[in-house]
């Protein structure tokens, strides 16, 4: 059989088939295309082999058939190093002066507005007290 009656009787183009036979590079659909109009289909299969590994599927299976290990209790007993630590902490936090957060929370916030108004026909807002 001809390049020519193999492309035309597997509806695949002239030159995939040649690039085909130069390189060895197809694509699935041409490849069934071929394998099809040469009554070779049923040896696709033999193309593929069998995994070695199980499947994605069986090792979810094995892993949550696994016991695991559970975490010990903790001891109700604090650490000698960490209570030193947290003791000085709290004096000290208690000796400072206040924080200066209080200025935060007047000051006004920020405009929840888009900045961008590109596109929509109006001009941007102003925020209230400026003018512009």
């Amino acid at each position: 059989m001809s390049q020519v009656d193999l492309a035309h009787k597997s509806g695949i183009g002239l030159t995939p088939l040649k690039r085909f036979e130069k390189t060895g590079a197809i694509t699935l659909r041409n490849l069934v295309a071929l394998l099809r109009a040469l009554n070779l289909l049923d040896g696709l299969e033999t193309l593929v082999p069998e995994p070695d590994a199980p499947g994605p599927l069986a090792l979810l299976a094995a892993e949550q058939k696994k016991t695991h290990r559970k975490r010990a209790p903790r001891t109700s007993t604090p650490r000698a190093s960490t209570s030193a630590v947290s003791t000085s902490a709290t004096s000290t936090s208690a000796t400072s002066a206040p924080r200066a957060s209080t200025s935060a929370t007047n000051a006004p916030r920020a405009s929840t507005q888009p900045t961008s108004t590109r596109g929509t026909g109006k001009a941007p807002a102003t925020a209230k007290g400026q003018n512009g």
